[in-house]
């Protein structure tokens, strides 16, 4: 690895002497790159300045804008336990490192990214001997202000700078990784002392399913991570620490001195926060998370029916959508422990999957719906739900679905993510009540390959002593147990099988209009021209405005997700701007920027509309950038 020196043009730090150094302290810049490494050259400004060590883009560069000696002023107000003594501000014993990234939770650290941060921490934890519990990311030492770098696979990078070390237990090592997943599948992360988790684990509330923040406005290029709060601001009522999970939002009040953790007695739940301008407004955040453009409409009838039945659908986890199945429309919105849907124009007839699953089984009727038809509308349901939080097909067969499903372990809040720990390779996977996890015979066992016979189920000592030709599957909540790493815990048998269903290749996609959904070939021509803006982001905060502006047909956001805001042959500002009829994409970001994942359902997009549209792919605007092949 190569580091290129910049230098700074104003000179926004302060010497230092040589062994200051004691802490390593990861952040997220907030911004995109060249905007957010400018920002940082250049000090900031004279009224918010800041500095920091090392700026490492997305691509994998590293650069350094101050000398290890010297004190860059990144940290802010922080507090830590360094070398047995606590220390108030950071700045004076710490290296900063900032990673270019949107902090949005959402946002990928690339592979390039990865590895150039973990050659650099081991670098640095080798020159200046610092101790595995000092490096530490920003949102650590400044927990009642700062979520960065949120997303970042945390405990896996820090088992990877420490590797030649010897760690904590399997035990400790397997419950810090299925924790930092639950994070990240969150958008967010486990902070140090933070009192969030621990509350939702005593009331039984589930797994995390949120982190809202205060964004900035706009996702600006020169925007730097100290216009990242944790905070959130919320009217005339307060500012307030959030995190959202599956059975109930938790607040807190912001404003603890030094970035403190507040308290657990400060810690409070929605569910019993009394009628008034602070519940309507958690509400309103409560939905918005899931569905920006919209959030909470007291007069509809889903959100009606959630405040009568909060308790067993869980929090909302998607926007209110449309979904087509042989001709039939339907309304739908996924909640962490069930979906709700409504045929098209019947508001006030609302079907529960779970009443379609036991309709289903038991033929029976259910309102205007026979059993064959509860069938499918579940499948259809489930199908949604799969492909929007997990990237696959839903297949009952496959061990992890079976088994989330016989334990009604309610909605997939991520993708499987595959793990090495203390030579054994896990697979795990995020629910609305837990994590599960399961042993691999191989480390590059094919996922709708069948697992070995005589799969258990069980817990967290039986997956780690099973033998090479044995699979398990586990559940977070078994770690709470009694937990000697040779405590035998409670099995259950399973019949062995593959352990997902397929990759489902198409993106996905959030149809919020209610005229005919994606899928497109029906589409009557109705356009001459395609326009693509690309869009500030965050993508929470450019459909949020979006519900009111009527710019865009289309948005892409970076993780690739489309969401279809109205019918193509609507009217919209922008395509009225273009005198011609046009639909209108936008998209997260900057096309050179774009992920795969962003760029694929981008052209997927694209190739489906021109063809349902009979548009010549010449007729393709790029706006307000330079022009990209975008690679139909």
């Amino acid at each position: 690895m190569q580091i290129e020196r910049i230098q700074m043009t104003r000179r926004h730090y302060e010497a230092g002497k040589p062994g200051r150094v004691r802490m390593i302290v990861l952040h997220a810049t907030a911004g995109r790159s060249p905007g957010d490494l400018g920002w940082l050259r250049i000090g900031g400004d004279e009224q918010r300045p800041v500095s920091v060590h090392y700026y490492i883009s997305k691509a994998g560069q590293i650069s350094q804008l101050v000398d290890d000696v010297d004190i860059a002023w990144h940290a802010g107000q922080s507090r830590w336990v360094v070398d047995g003594h606590e220390v108030t501000g950071c700045n004076a014993v710490s290296v900063g490192i900032e990673l270019e990234n949107l902090n949005s939770g959402r946002d990928p650290y690339p592979p390039a990214q990865y590895a150039a941060a973990l050659w650099l921490c081991r670098e640095l934890a080798a020159r200046h001997h610092v101790p595995r519990g000092q490096l530490v990311r920003h949102l650590d030492i400044a927990p009642g202000r700062k979520s960065d770098p949120a997303g970042f696979p945390w405990d896996r990078f820090v088992a990877e700078v420490y590797a030649e070390v010897p760690a904590n237990t399997p035990s400790a090592q397997l419950r810090a990784r299925l924790l930092d997943l639950a994070y990240r599948a969150a958008g967010g992360a486990l902070t140090a002392g933070w009192p969030f988790f621990a509350s939702a684990q005593s009331a039984h509330l589930g797994m995390p399913v949120a982190a809202p923040s205060g964004r900035p406005s706009s996702g600006a290029a020169g925007a730097a991570q100290d216009d990242q709060d944790r905070t959130v601001r919320l009217g005339d009522q307060g500012t307030f620490l959030i995190e959202i999970y599956t059975r109930d939002l938790l607040f807190a009040p912001a404003g603890a001195p030094h970035g403190a953790s507040p308290g657990v007695d400060q810690v409070r739940r929605l569910s019993t926060t009394p009628a008034g301008p602070l519940r309507d407004g958690l509400l309103d955040l409560l939905f918005r998370s899931a569905d920006p453009v919209n959030g909470f409409q007291p007069t509809w009838a889903f959100h009606q029916y959630y405040l009568q039945h909060s308790g067993d659908l869980g929090v909302p986890i998607g926007p209110n959508q449309r979904l087509s199945d042989s001709g039939t429309t339907y309304a739908c919105q996924h909640f962490a422990l069930d979906s709700l849907c409504s045929p098209a124009n019947k508001w006030k007839t609302i079907y529960r999957l779970s009443d379609l699953a036991a309709a289903a089984a038991e033929e029976r009727r259910l309102p205007d719906l026979a059993a064959a038809q509860a069938a499918k509308l579940r499948q259809l349901l489930l199908t949604s739900l799969y492909r929007d939080r997990a990237g696959r097909q839903f297949d009952p067969g496959a061990t992890l679905v079976r088994y989330a499903l016989d334990q009604h372990l309610g909605a997939p809040l991520g993708p499987a993510e595959q793990i090495d720990l203390e030579d054994a390779q896990l697979l795990l996977m995020p629910f609305a009540l837990d994590v599960i996890y399961c042993r691999l015979p191989t480390a590059d066992w094919p996922y709708d390959r069948p697992l070995p016979a005589g799969t258990p189920v069980g817990g967290l000592a039986i997956t780690l002593g099973a033998t090479p030709d044995e699979a398990v599957v586990g559940r977070l909540c078994d770690l709470d147990l009694p937990a000697a790493d040779n405590l035998p815990l409670p099995t259950l048998p399973t019949t062995p099988g593959y352990l997902l269903g397929a990759e489902d290749s198409r993106p996905t996609i959030h149809d919020l209009c209610g005229d005919p959904a994606m899928g497109l070939p029906h589409l009557r021509p109705q356009a001459d021209l395609l326009l693509l803006y690309p869009a500030d982001g965050p993508a929470a905060v450019d459909l949020a405005a979006e519900g009111a502006a009527i710019r865009w047909h289309y948005y892409i956001d970076r993780a690739g997700t489309i969401t279809r805001l109205r019918d193509e042959g609507a009217p919209t500002r922008h395509a009225a701007q273009a005198g011609q009829r046009a639909v209108v994409l936008a998209y997260e970001g900057d096309l050179p920027d774009a992920v795969p994942a962003q760029r694929t359902a981008l052209a997927w997009l694209l190739r489906t509309l021109i063809v349902s549209l009979h548009l010549d792919p010449s007729r393709i605007r790029i706006l307000r950038s330079t022009p990209t092949p975008v690679g139909i």
